[in-house]
């Protein structure tokens, strides 16, 4: 698993989710990539982490009440991607759109979690700065296919 993965994966892994907008953010800042290259580079690492199963998606629904209620999102692959692309971005501040664990990715990111551990490497070492060290300042991968989902 490159670190990326891990990181994203460490990302949900306390099963409450993370917001979409912080990856976007996070990776325009590292990238300095135009707003679309940002969205595409985002979604497709949604695509290949939901192909995976290593992630959900979810929000926040309204209930019959109107109060807002978590709702895990269900369906294929392309109905997931094609409901967050439609999410995406629709807002400036929080989008209602989050990643979410899933059993698979929780056992994979325990796994590595604790081969990290048994090397003696602090498996929290990135601080929940998850695009650091990804990109140099000059918006340059730093480790080979460093900027791709690898398990």
């Amino acid at each position: 698993m490159n670190e990326l993965t891990y990181r994203l994966l460490a990302a949900v892994s306390d099963d409450l989710g993370d917001d979409l907008y912080g990856w976007h953010t996070g990776i325009a800042y590292r990238t300095h990539e135009s707003e679309d290259q940002v969205e595409g580079r985002v979604l497709g690492y949604v695509r290949r982490l939901l192909t995976a199963d290593l992630i959900g998606l979810g929000s926040i629904e309204a209930d019959e009440q109107g109060r807002g209620v978590w709702t895990n999102w269900r369906g294929s692959v392309d109905e997931l991607l094609s409901r967050a692309a439609a999410r995406y971005g629709r807002s400036d501040t929080v989008w209602n759109l989050y990643a979410t664990s899933t059993e698979r990715g929780h056992r994979m990111f325990d796994s590595e979690a604790a081969r990290r551990e048994a090397a003696g490497v602090d498996p929290w070492e990135h601080g929940g700065q998850v695009f650091r060290d990804i990109w140099d300042a000059d918006g340059n991968v730093i480790e080979p296919h460093g900027d791709d989902i690898v398990v």
